[in-house]
Formats: structure tokens, sequence, C-alpha cells
């Protein structure tokens, strides 16, 4: 044995690089059969089987849902205050108005009118527009025939003394005349006036109530042509001279005199004709109005002056948009205020939203609907108030250089705890998966895009690598394993 012993040494001497080499070889092998069994320490975690959820944080501050300030339509001097600071108060409630009296009396006039137009006739107040009709006819007759008198009066009285044969088919004027031509025309129109006194004189015999409309209006046509006569002859006798016609003076004068009596006459029956005509169209007009109940024309007409004098009535008074708590009232009664000024303010009574701005990374995960968890600064962070988001801004607005998205919230409950202006801590749930297989996210090993966790072996000492697939990554720091690892299973989340 001794010997043996005593050769070992030698042996190595000898074979000292290979004994090196078979060392490593040695050591190498206990390496490759120990893996997997590392006696590093591990820190694990238990997959757990619940809820895995996503959620936004951000701050917010708490405001009205609506508010308004409120200001009068029109300058003037307030004569009535009907609230004050703290009221509660109405939609449609009066707040504050000026002097109505002006505006009011225009609204009550206008809207009696729309309901006197918007009405037919009673049988007595039919008969009453009748008779008013009726005495316009008769009075369209009487008019009529005397402006018949009155024009043949002034042709036989003033101007049948200038014509030989005045009546007759060939009149000859008997006093000179510039030309031939004026002096064959003029009597050419006095043959005119024959034929339109016959012709009204027929129109006359035939003439009633039944008919006086057509009556005027021919009456006026036949006068038209009289008064023309008597126009052309004031003006041929106005050219008479001493000189050119070898008269006294005193016979032109004399002339001049009754053609000027002549077409005054005549001109007081046209006027006659023209108001008979007026007062008939009015009566006939007010009737046929009043019977028909008035057109949809005129009623619509009317319902728009009564609109607008209630607008104008309505720029007089301060009215309560909406059901609310007054926070503000700036005038005071007898002062002058001025159209537009901002004079009473009003919120909604009791009733909250939290605007917040959310950054661009974060705001794809918000969506209407969304529920937050709340915590106001006033009340510390124990104390929630549930909200929901209503509404996200589709533009951006720029916080600090930052792009973010304007996210209103209304709060679930009324609180009387919660006042306007305090400040909001908003976790909006945005994503939420139940009945679900979670792990830490730090337990996830991201191996060239390929998902893998470790999971403990039975010894505790060592573990296995498993490909798993993810899903929603939750705020606590958890994450959704959809495949790849139970619940119970125990997962390396470090390895010292």
């Amino acid at each position: 044995m001794k010997h043996y012993v005593e050769k070992i040494p030698a042996f190595f001497k000898r074979h000292k690089w290979k004994s090196i080499i078979a060392l490593v070889i040695i050591i190498l092998i206990v390496l490759v059969a120990t893996r997997g069994k590392s006696s590093a320490k591990l820190e694990t975690a238990t997959a757990t089987f619940g809820s895995v959820v996503e959620s936004v944080s951000v701050t917010g501050t708490v405001s009205p849902v609506e508010k308004a300030n409120l200001s009068f339509g029109k300058s003037g001097i307030v004569t009535n205050i009907y609230v004050k600071v703290g009221d509660h108060v109405r939609a449609g409630d009066r707040l504050a108005s000026l002097d109505l009296a002006g505006d009011s009396a225009s609204y009550q006039s206008a809207a009696a009118t729309l309901r006197d137009v918007s009405r037919g006739l009673r049988p007595e107040e039919q008969s009453v527009e009748q008779s008013k009709v009726l005495t316009a006819e008769k009075d369209a007759v009487d008019s009529a025939q005397g402006a018949y008198a009155k024009a043949q009066s002034a042709l036989v009285s003033y101007t049948d003394a200038l014509f030989n044969n005045s009546s007759s088919i060939n009149p000859t004027i008997v006093i000179p005349t510039e030309t031939y031509s004026v002096k064959a025309g003029i009597e050419s129109e006095r043959t005119a006036v024959s034929d339109a006194l016959t012709k009204w004189a027929e129109v006359l015999s035939t003439a009633s109530t039944s008919n006086a409309s057509d009556v005027l209006t021919k009456s006026r046509q036949e006068l038209s042509v009289i008064k023309t006569f008597m126009n052309d002859l004031t003006f041929i006798v106005g050219k008479l001279t001493i000189s050119n016609s070898n008269l006294p003076q005193s016979t032109i004068n004399s002339y001049t005199s009754a053609v000027n009596s002549a077409l005054t006459a005549v001109s007081a029956a046209a006027d006659s004709l023209t108001n008979a005509e007026t007062s008939l169209s009015q009566a006939n007009s007010a009737y046929a109005l009043k019977v028909a109940g008035n057109s949809s024309d005129s009623i619509e007409a009317q319902q728009a002056r009564v609109s607008q004098a209630a607008a104008e009535l309505s720029k007089d008074v301060i009215t309560a948009p909406m059901d609310g708590l007054i926070t503000a009232v700036e005038p005071n009664e007898g002062e002058y205020v001025t159209a537009g000024a901002e004079e009473i303010t009003i919120q909604t009574d009791g009733e909250y939203k939290i605007e917040a701005y959310v950054p661009e990374a974060d705001i794809a995960k918000v969506a209407v609907g969304d529920y937050s968890s709340t915590t106001l600064d006033a009340y510390g962070s124990d104390t929630y108030f549930g909200a929901q988001v209503i509404s996200i801004d589709p533009a951006e607005t720029v916080k600090e250089g930052v792009p973010t998205y304007k996210v209103t919230l209304h709060f679930t409950q009324k609180d009387d705890r919660i006042r306007s202006g305090m400040t909001a801590n908003l976790e909006i749930m945005t994503h939420r998966r139940d009945n679900v297989v979670a792990v830490p996210y730090r337990a996830i090993v991201d191996d060239n895009g390929t998902k893998t966790v470790r999971i403990l072996n039975h010894d505790g000492k060592s573990f296995s690598t498993t490909t798993v697939m993810t899903g929603l990554k939750g705020s606590d720091g958890t994450i959704e394993i959809v495949s790849g690892v139970e619940a119970g299973q125990k997962v390396v989340t470090y390895v010292k």
C-alpha cells in the first residue's frame, strides 16, 4: 500500500495538465447536474384567482353641474329684486325686474288683438258689421249721384256759355284759340263730355247698394273725362288777352271765373267719389276679415307682433333658467343697470361635477361611463365619493406644454359635504377583468417578445420556466394570466 501511495504524487507530476483538464470536466458535470437546483435565494408570490383592475389617477376640481351668470336684456332702473344670496329657486322664477309698465301694456294690447282676430263674429257683431257695410254702400251711391249732379251743373252753369250747341254732336267754341287744332280738340272733348254724362246717367239709373262698388268705379271713369275737359278749357281761357281775342277785359275775367268755378266743382265731385270708395273698401275689408275669423296670414302676423312684444317684455325681467341656488346678487333696487352686465348668479343646488385633465398617454384608456373612486382633500384619503365620466373633450388642452384632455365626471349621489372649488383625487376604473388568474407583473419575464413565468418546483429551491399569455395589466401591479399558470401556483418574482 505504501508503495502505491508514494506513486500518486509522482503520477500527477507526470500528468499535470491532463489532471487539470479532468478536474474542470468534473466540475462542469456537477454544475450541469445541479442546474435548476440552484441554492440562490428566491422571492415568490402565489398566483391568485380574482379581479384585475386598470385605472387612471388624476386630480380635478369640483364645480356645479350648471352655473349661469344672468343679466337684463336692456338698460334701465331696477324696480324689484325678488331673491337674495342663498335662496333656492325653481326654473322660471322671477329674480329681478326693471320697470315693466310700458312693455307690459304693449304686450297686453297685442295679445288682446290676437284674441280678437283669432275668433269669428258673434251674431250680434255680424249684424253690426253688416250694417256698417250697408251704410257705406248707401253713401257710395249717394256720392256717385251727387258727383254727377255737380259735374252736370258745372257744365251748364259755367262752361256751356263758351260753346254754341254745347250738348249736340257738333259743339262750337265761341272764343278764339291759338290754333285750329286746339279749337278742334276742345270741341271734340265737349262731345266726349256729353257721351260721358249719358253713360254716367245710365249707370246711376240702376245703382243700388248691391252694386255700389261698381257704380263708384264707373262714375270715377266718366268724371275723369269731364275733368280733363275742364283742365284743357281752363288752359285755353287762361291764354285770352284783349289783343288776341278782341274781348273786353271784363268778359275775359268773367270767362276765367266761370271755368275756375267749374273746375273747382268737378274736383270736389272727384274727391267725394274717392272718399266714398275708400270708406266702402274699408267697411268691406273689416267685415270680410271678421266674418272669416281673419285669414291665417293675418293671424300669423299678429302672433308675430305678440311674440315681439313678449320678447321686449322679457328683456325687463331676469328669470331662473333652472332649479338652483342663488350665489350672487349684484344690483340694488333703484339702481341703473346696463344691458348684458352680469347681475345675478345661479348654480345647480347639490349637483356637482369634477373637471380633470388626463394626459395624452392615458386618455385612450378612459371612456364615457367609467366609474371613479374619488377622495376630496377636504375630507382625507379615507372618505370616498362615487363619480362617473359623462364627457371627454375631443380637442386637447395644453397644460404646461403637455397635451391633456378634459374629462368631466358627475358625482353619482348628492352629498352636502361637497362644495364648489374642492380638489378631487380620482381613480378612474378604465377596465376590469373578473374571475381571472393574476400574478405580480414583476413575475413576467420578456424573452425576446415571448413572455414567460418561473414556477417554483416542489423542492422549494428550484424553478421551471413556462410560456404564458397575458391579458389586462392592473394598476395595483398585477397582470391577468390568460394561459400558462394556474391559481395557487407559486411564481418567482425575484432571484437574488
